[in-house]
């Protein structure tokens, strides 16, 4: 936990952003993690992961813009990235964070900049899934998905298990119809909003998972965790769903060789797949959810 504690802390840290930026091996070591800073290099990645049998969600890196043309230029990327994905034919669908749309400059402007993509998205026949930041951002992004819904149903969300609103979170979301992606959560909390050990995160996402698996519109269940995976594919099938109902994500570069054995099995299985040029803070959040990828950077630092 302490480990973990000090990678999201750095993950904030500008002079350590410069000197990954700046370092060969650091570039070489997001890799792992990050398809390329480039539109195009997502788009090939996709068309590879495709053919490998996967679905794929589509983020384009960046987060806290302060400025409204920021705001502006994500949306631009993003209704370019749904026109692409349309026109190349691939199966993916786009994640958006509120903060990349301006949340933090005018929740109004976020908002209308979410209706933006969401109307472009859905002329293409393409889901919207919105990610979930920090929990000071957790009441707004509920908020403004559930008004979205109301126009748009191409549009889903995630919910954090590490957070100790999320049950009754998730209870108004399954009785709305809004499709949910479970995953345990990446940000550092404090304890009066969220769970600070592993174990209570673990039983908080198993029973989120009964919930979604039992009363959600298309399940997502995004872990690496083997027995979380188990778990799920057991509730699944007491609640009489098969492959199609429901599908495991993962994130692009972890556990590749699980990701292939649950495709293997027959299950459907989408990768997050990241790019953009603001990759630092994903990176980072990513050594700090599992050691062994803290260990693949060590192994890039000494060649």
């Amino acid at each position: 936990m302490l480990l973990r504690r000090m990678l999201l802390f750095l993950s904030r840290q500008r002079f350590l952003e410069e000197f990954f930026r700046k370092n060969h091996f650091g570039s070489r070591a997001k890799k792992r993690f990050v398809a390329g800073e480039t539109r195009l290099e997502a788009l090939n990645t996709t068309y590879r992961l495709n053919r490998e049998g996967f679905k794929v969600t589509l983020d384009y890196l960046g987060e806290e813009v302060s400025a409204a043309q920021d705001a502006a230029a994500a949306v631009e990327e993003y209704t370019a990235l749904v026109r692409d994905l349309a026109r190349e034919n691939l199966d993916a669908g786009l994640s958006v964070k509120l903060s990349h749309l301006g949340v933090r400059v005018d929740p109004d402007l976020a908002f209308e900049n979410l209706l933006q993509v969401l109307n472009t998205a859905r002329e293409y026949d393409r889901f919207v899934r919105v990610d979930m930041e920090g929990s000071d951002l957790t009441e707004i992004t509920l908020d403004l998905v559930h008004r979205a819904h109301a126009q748009y149903k191409n549009i889903g969300t995630v919910i954090q298990s590490h957070l100790r609103s999320s049950g009754e979170d998730l209870d108004h979301l399954v009785r709305e119809g809004i499709p949910v992606r479970l995953v345990k959560g990446a940000y550092l909390e404090n304890a009066n909003v969220a769970f600070q050990n592993r174990e209570d995160t673990l039983l908080s996402f198993m029973r989120l998972a009964e919930t979604l698996l039992k009363e959600g519109q298309q399940p997502a269940i995004a872990t690496h965790d083997e027995k979380l995976i188990e778990f799920a594919s057991d509730m699944a099938f007491i609640f009489g769903l098969d492959e199609s109902d429901f599908e495991f994500q993962m994130l692009y570069g972890i556990r590749r060789t699980l990701q292939a054995e649950l495709l293997s099995k027959g299950h459907r299985v989408r990768i997050y797949l990241p790019y953009g040029k603001d990759w630092y803070g994903y990176f980072m959040r990513r050594l700090a959810e599992r050691p062994a990828n803290l260990w693949f950077l060590l192994r890039h630092l000494r060649e």
